[in-house]
């Protein structure tokens, strides 16, 4: 049996396999020059110039509140909404605004109330303005009613503009193409949160308990959204999906790992031109996410646990060599995750996203994806064993039953966690 060390050699297969992906490979990396560079990266480099230093301090502040134990969910929240609005949009009054809210929530120490369901519409993230926010905000504390057999207090009014297939349609006609020069607004956020929340809603078996007893086709909306997202969204040249950018008449469509992954995961790889997308992620390893695996330089283990679940669906299309490869780069992702993203004590550094729960959450998960905890999950090496697996796992255990269970991803990264063969 192969033990960790073999990470070793792994390192050096890497380096010659990826540079060998065949030359008609090439055709695929078009679209992140094309479609980031112009006219978005204008937009936001002027946006992050003018307020990226005015957010740093107050984001910082929020760091070392939570990690002095505060609760400052609604400052997490608001954090999250201008950071969005700095780097997809050119509305500077929503910025000063929201920069204005951040200031004013960080007075409070305890701002627990944020986590809960709001009476109005039903939906979580009450500090949160933009509707996509709370859609995507309700998602995983529904998730978790819903798997230990509870239902939501008040009813989930948020999902109106989402409750029939003519709403749903009309609504991706606005969100599909960002005509950024036109409305200063990218649409990416936008097209991953919604169909993240709803794909999650409506394509995952587990969850359908969430909207029994109401009045929510669906069903009706489940095949609705499919037929959006194969026949009107899908880049058939590359398999992927992401925003359409329209300027000066051209159109240039993204192919965007996020937004992909989690078509092709809440679909269970049930997707068209899965053989595409496979070749397609493998492609996009160099690119800088939203486009592919790369993060400020590195991978973090969001992105990796994307990449590993794709490659996981894709394996059945690839040959020998491909196999090889793949394997060499997850053995790489895995030495660095263990490394570099959490300390001996089994806790994930927080610096690469904006709350701790997040960072246990992803950081768990990729170890998972990965076959790190469950040998079960190694379709990447099967042979392989890890001497010291059990011994990281319990102790990530330990520490998340330090922190907030009301915290939906502290939650689910328990359970993760807790899951065996």
């Amino acid at each position: 049996m192969r033990k960790l060390h073999a990470f070793g050699a792994a390192l050096l297969a890497a380096t010659f396999v990826f540079a060998s992906v065949p030359a008609s490979a090439t055709e695929l990396r078009y679209s992140y020059s094309v479609e980031f560079e112009k006219p978005e990266r204008k937009i936001k480099k002027a946006m992050k110039k003018k307020f990226q230093p005015l957010l740093t301090p107050l984001t910082q502040e929020v760091t070392r509140r939570q990690d002095a134990g505060d609760t400052v969910t609604c400052s997490i929240q608001i954090a999250r909404e201008v950071h969005w609005l700095i780097n997809y949009t050119s509305y500077d009054a929503k910025v000063l605004q929201g920069l204005e809210d951040l200031k004013e929530s960080l007075k409070e120490k305890d701002q627990s109330w944020a986590l809960e369901q709001t009476q109005s519409d039903g939906s979580w993230g009450p500090c949160y303005k933009t509707w996509m926010f709370r859609l995507h905000a309700s998602i995983d504390p529904l998730k978790e009613l819903v798997l230990v057999g509870k239902k939501a207090k008040y009813p989930l009014k948020f999902l109106e503009p989402v409750n029939t297939p003519e709403k749903l349609n009309a609504l991706y006609d606005k969100i599909i193409v960002s005509r950024l020069e036109v409305d200063g607004v990218s649409h990416r956020r936008d097209l991953n949160y919604v169909t993240s929340s709803l794909g999650q809603l409506l394509w995952i078996p587990d969850y359908a308990g969430i909207l029994e007893g109401t009045d929510y086709p669906r069903e009706e909306m489940a095949e609705a959204l499919i037929k959006i997202v194969d026949e009107r969204w899908q880049n058939p040249k590359t398999g992927y999906w992401g925003a359409w950018y329209e300027t000066d008449g051209d159109m240039n469509k993204s192919d965007d790992l996020s937004i992909t992954f989690h078509i092709v995961a809440y679909r269970n790889g049930d997707v068209p031109h899965l053989d595409k997308i496979v070749a397609t992620t493998l492609n996009l390893r160099e690119q800088p996410y939203p486009y592919g695996w790369q993060d400020r330089g590195t991978k973090n283990n969001h992105h990796s646990y994307d990449v590993v679940k794709l490659l996981r669906y894709g394996w059945p299309y690839l040959g020998a060599f491909e196999r090889a490869a793949v394997s060499a780069e997850i053995s790489i992702m895995l030495a660095r995750s263990l490394r570099l993203s959490m300390d001996g004590q089994g806790r994930f550094y927080e610096d690469a996203y904006d709350n701790i729960g997040d960072a246990y959450y992803f950081g768990v998960s990729f170890l998972d994806e990965a076959g790190f905890f469950r040998h079960s999950k190694l379709f990447w090496a099967p042979r392989l064993t890890f001497a010291d697996s059990e011994n990281v796992r319990q102790k990530i255990i330990a520490n998340l039953k330090k922190l907030d269970s009301r915290d939906p991803m502290i939650a689910a990264a328990l359970r993760k966690a807790e899951a065996t063969d």
